[in-house]
């Protein structure tokens, strides 16, 4: 793949971005493969790779993937392209990374094809340190990356922010969309590691061997 990791992003936030709903939630900070082929999605590469600028990943509610009919989530988060591939013609393969959070304040179709939303940007969360209460959810993350590779990640990896453990938790856990995209909407990374801890233990309650313990 053709690299843009070091490529600088742009000093101000845009006020309208193009988005690419997907049955997938991506959190600031996460790591995302797309296949592209749609025409639409196409075009919408072949800009984003030429310029590095943002579009926006948001949670599909309706329809699908594919096609026109789409509903989706108010709150996304846009991305970059780190690096691109084009293993034959008319597909690229994009490796995009997670950014800011935004809020949708209207759409529309533009004539591509392609959603098009005047946002509203969300303020980045605070780093706090991660609660010696969930040491157990940093161990199981570090784990879960020297498992998958750290080149399924996105640098730098922050074992200690409690925004940064719970995130990338919620991408990888198997939980239903919409409780994916709450989590994605609150802003208290502390009550977003609370719920992923009684998820993982709701799921290991069968003796997975997680994470057992119940923090306050």
């Amino acid at each position: 793949m053709l690299s843009f990791l070091g490529r600088k992003s742009a000093s101000t936030l845009p006020d309208t971005l193009q988005l690419f709903p997907l049955g997938t939630t991506l959190f600031p900070g996460g790591r995302l493969g797309l296949k592209v082929f749609e025409q639409r999605y196409l075009e919408l590469a072949k800009s984003r790779i030429a310029d590095g600028q943002l579009f926006g990943i948001v949670t599909l509610t309706g329809g699908s993937e594919v096609g026109v009919e789409q509903t989706f989530s108010k709150v996304g988060t846009a991305v970059r392209v780190a690096s691109f591939d084009m293993p034959q013609a008319g597909i690229f393969q994009l490796d995009v990374v997670g950014e800011d959070r935004f809020e949708i304040v209207n759409s529309a179709i533009g004539k591509t094809g392609l959603h098009r939303a005047v946002v509203r940007w969300i303020r980045p969360e605070p780093k706090v340190k991660l609660p010696s209460t969930y040491a157990e959810l940093r161990e199981l993350l570090s784990q879960i990356i020297s498992r998958a590779g750290e080149d399924k990640f996105a640098e730098p990896f922050d074992l200690e922010d409690s925004t940064w453990v719970g995130s990338r938790l919620v991408e990888i856990l198997q939980l239903p969309p919409s409780i994916k995209q709450s989590l994605l909407e609150i802003n208290d990374a502390g009550l977003r590691l609370k719920t992923v801890y009684q998820l993982i233990n709701r799921i290991g309650s069968g003796g997975s061997g997680q994470p057992t313990g119940k923090p306050s």
